[in-house]
């Protein structure tokens, strides 16, 4: 890693080339390979409806919990395994007896964790993140990550019977669907007596939204990375700037990667409103996540057509006439 870096340092004045695609092309590849049916100013709108949102229920409950106890961060170990596990059990408990889908009996007895407990002591005790989120309460990241975020789909997936949709992965729906379950589960009702970890839900949301603002500025060539980071660490709460570099630069180096999880999200809400829609008072929410999770990981506009039979986003999309 030394010699890589003194490379870099090496050959990086000769790295004159633009680190950003452009709008016009971002645009083509949301279009004709990810099959978004929306172009970059409505995925800017969205993105910007969705801070607002985030930050608007953010201040409410707050206002709501000005009178509770802060939550206090796991400090080792033990304890955040501990808190772990037990969000997993609360997490499958809840969804069984809710019904809100089915944990089929090849599913692991339990899955591990990306939120693992660091001891930053040697770095002055400075957390990042997602160690401020999940040492504070575990659940959002385990749903989003574990079960029945990206761990518990991905077991799905493997097993589909087609063989192109148990090889292939989108990321937009795989985003869209680890990001539209962790508001699922704050208002089934999975977190009605945890007051303080809805603040941080709410907290992820916003970080999510926000990176739509921050990529598309990268993507257009207006900002640099360090200006996105700026906007970042201003933007959400208990950011900082070694997480912000490391989601940033991935999202300049991989374009349409940032806007996966708001858009994602908001495809998989229009979705449930579309079949909603169609079933009235037949939709049953769990039936609805087993039919969506057993289609694959294929992109969203193809999984409504499919599930729907609106073909209006194909259309758009030039795919049918």
């Amino acid at each position: 890693m030394r010699a890589f870096r003194d490379w870099l340092r090496a050959e990086q004045p000769r790295m004159t080339a633009p680190a950003h695609v452009g709008l016009d092309d971002y645009a083509w590849y949301l279009r004709h390979v990810r099959l978004v049916p929306w172009d970059v100013a409505q995925v800017r709108l969205i993105g910007e409806r969705e801070i607002a949102r985030a930050r608007t229920l953010l201040a409410i409950e707050r206002h709501r919990n000005r009178a509770l106890p802060d939550l206090i961060p796991a400090a080792t170990a033990e304890e955040h395994e501990k808190r772990t596990r037990a969000a997993e059990t609360w997490i499958r408990d809840f969804t069984t007896r809710e019904k809100l889908l089915t944990i089929p009996a090849e599913i692991p007895p339990q899955y591990e964790t990306d939120a693992f407990f660091i001891d930053r002591s040697a770095w002055g005790g400075h957390r990042h993140f997602w160690d401020e989120i999940t040492y504070r309460d575990p659940l959002n990241n385990h749903i989003h990550a574990s079960i029945p975020g990206h761990r518990f789909d991905g077991t799905l997936q493997r097993t589909n019977p087609r063989p192109i949709r148990r090889t292939f992965s989108d990321g937009t729906r795989s985003e869209g669907w680890a990001f539209y379950i962790e508001e699922m589960y704050l208002q089934a009702g999975l977190l009605a007596d945890r007051p303080r970890t809805r603040e941080l839900f709410y907290i992820a949301q916003l970080k999510r939204a926000a990176r739509v603002h921050a990529e598309l500025r990268m993507q257009q060539g207006t900002w640099g990375l360090e200006q996105a980071i700026d906007y970042l660490n201003a933007e959400v709460p208990l950011m900082e700037t070694n997480l912000a570099r490391y989601d940033l630069a991935i999202y300049l180096r991989r374009p349409a990667y940032g806007m996966n999880y708001t858009i994602g999200k908001a495809q998989m809400e229009q979705l449930l409103a579309d079949r909603q829609r169609q079933l009235g008072d037949r939709f049953v929410l769990g039936a609805f996540h087993d039919e969506f999770l057993s289609k694959g990981s294929i992109p969203l506009s193809l999984i409504r057509w499919e599930m729907t039979g609106l073909d209006d986003e194909m259309r758009a999309l030039g795919i049918v006439k």
